[in-house]
């Protein structure tokens, strides 16, 4: 396979959005295991070793940021 069509592979395997896809997969757990008081980077630090959340830590508390903790102030 040619570079081009590798590069083109890997760009569609990992389309934009899929980080924030698979967080609102696991929000519910998430947000339990925060009030549990687990860290937010303990939590990444799992998904992202499982390989199920393959975004960076800094996107990940923008999400947890965004969608469990200005929730709870609306």
């Amino acid at each position: 396979m040619g570079l081009l069509k590798e590069l083109h592979a890997a760009k569609k395997k990992s389309s934009m959005g899929s980080g924030k896809v698979v967080f609102f997969k696991y929000l519910e757990d998430i947000e339990e295991a925060l009030n549990q008081g687990y860290t937010a980077m303990d939590i990444w630090s799992l998904l992202n070793k499982k390989g199920e959340l393959k975004i960076k830590y800094n996107q990940f508390s923008v999400y947890v940021r965004k969608y469990i903790k200005e929730k709870k102030y609306e």
